[in-house]
């Protein structure tokens, strides 16, 4: 697999004329003002992506080129004019999709919402209701509150510099943005008082944006991004990660105690009563912001999960399950590797038992899917399609060995403890994907061989014609 894997990117490297011996020139641009994840500090590109660029130019052998920009806007006319060939760091939407084609994600950050007053915590957008909220208009998250929170009462700013000014000066409640660029911004302008109020969605999901010219340098990018090693990508972001909190202090009392000597035992025991008050609040304050934090990072994953997953049997749900079959078949589109769709049918067992005995439970469904989870390879993914079928996406797997599976799948129910399951009328249909087939064909064809497959009563298992 790794020498296809390794001829498919040299005849990508070719198509795009840029092979090791004679290598091409790849141009960027990039946001020179979104530290710490991309700036340009006396003519050099630094930050996160830079830092990724590196590690794909070793893994690839591009020569990748900075196209100098004064903004963020107009990094986006050079990509879009071909002025510059891709932005290493960008987020995902449908208007930059109109021009740009996207690799999978590299980088997530979450987006805060500052403010000035500790007291309050909003629960995402939702929670605001008169709030003046400040946002950067080049941002994506402009984007986003302009298409699903049209009501809201917003303000645009050119920069989140300017942004975070008229939050300090009271001219806004909130300003919202990437957390890490947010504290740098602060740090910079020495600005303080400012509490994280909220976390604002959606997380800011970084990938490297193509211009369409160049769909083999989408490849090559996305196929290096796969290959970056876990250990590099966590070095990175404790690199850039390490924000440091900062509070205001008082500088009066001790002013005090120079200017009057005469009260300075009095001054002193003074201050030193303050700041340990002080300091058991702001702990407290943080403790608090700590626990939130953890409660929302939970719920997120949780909401996740539920998105993606059946409730009753942990399966995928059919909704995941469409998505990654049409990625798999975008992927065998581009790159010819062999992939088996396996639809597991076990509705007269459900309907026959269910009327009669009433005894084929929620219980021995969820039983079923863990014999299918026990039965198939890492690699594979698992769904519940309906409520009498299952369904195996089999990546890069040729319908021979995805026939083992299924026979190996056959001898585990058939040799299962419990009566309901190794009694259980079931029929496996298979079908490879072919050359020019939507998922909608790959699927029919797999639904004829299961169709095939009942025909022939329990326990078949039955190929489709290629």
């Amino acid at each position: 697999m790794f020498k296809i894997k390794t001829v498919l990117l040299g005849w990508l490297i070719a198509l795009c004329g840029m092979s090791t011996a004679h290598s091409k020139d790849v141009t960027f641009c990039i946001n020179p003002d979104l530290a710490p994840y991309e700036m340009l500090r006396d003519g050099k590109h630094v930050g996160v992506s830079a830092d990724y660029l590196v590690l794909i130019d070793q893994l690839t052998d591009i020569d990748f080129h900075l196209v100098e920009t004064v903004s963020w806007h107009q990094s986006f006319e050079y990509v879009q004019t071909g002025k510059c060939m891709f932005l290493p760091m960008v987020n995902l939407s449908s208007h930059r999709s109109a021009f740009l084609e996207f690799t999978q994600p590299y980088f997530e950050s979450p987006n805060v919402m500052l403010g000035r007053q500790s007291n309050v915590v909003y629960q995402g957008f939702d929670g605001l209701s008169s709030e003046l909220l400040g946002v950067s208009k080049h941002s994506y998250i402009a984007e986003y509150l302009a298409r699903y929170y049209p009501h809201l009462r917003i303000q645009l700013f050119d920069s989140e510099s300017e942004g975070l000014r008229a939050l300090n000066s009271g001219d806004i409640d909130l300003m919202v943005g990437p957390s890490l660029h947010l504290h740098s911004v602060m740090e910079r302008m020495n600005l303080q008082g400012f509490v994280i109020t909220g976390y604002a969605e959606p997380y800011n999901s970084f990938r490297m944006g193509v211009n369409k010219a160049y769909p083999e340098l989408s490849a090559i990018l996305d196929d290096a991004i796969e290959r970056i090693p876990e250990a590099a990508k966590v070095d990175i972001r404790k690199r850039w990660s390490n924000v440091k909190r900062q509070y205001p202090q008082d500088f009066r009392p001790v002013i005090l105690v120079i200017v009057c000597v005469v009260v300075l035992i009095a001054t002193l025991f003074w201050r030193h009563n303050i700041m340990r008050r002080y300091a058991r609040e702001s702990h407290h304050k943080q403790s608090e912001l700590e626990n939130l934090q953890a409660v929302l990072l939970e719920k997120n994953r949780l909401l996740e999960f539920l998105s993606s997953h059946d409730s009753s049997t942990n399966l995928y749900n059919r909704n995941f399950m469409l998505h990654r079959a049409e990625d798999e078949v975008s992927r065998f589109n581009r790159f010819h590797t062999a992939a088996t769709l396996i639809l597991f049918d076990f509705s007269s067992h459900i309907s026959r038992v269910g009327n009669e005995h009433n005894l084929f439970s929620e219980d021995s469904v969820r039983e079923l899917a863990r014999v299918c989870l026990g039965s198939v390879r890492e690699v594979d993914i698992a769904g519940r399609w309906s409520a009498e079928q299952i369904i195996i996406l089999c990546p890069q797997t040729p319908i021979a060995a995805s026939k083992v599976l299924a026979e190996r799948l056959k001898e585990a129910i058939e040799t299962h403890p419990r009566d309901e399951i190794r009694t259980l009328p079931f029929s496996i249909g298979l079908a490879a994907l072919k050359e020019g087939e939507a998922f909608s064909d790959w699927y029919e064809r797999a639904s004829q061989a299961l169709y095939i497959a009942r025909r022939h009563h329990n326990g078949n298992v039955v190929v489709a014609e290629q």
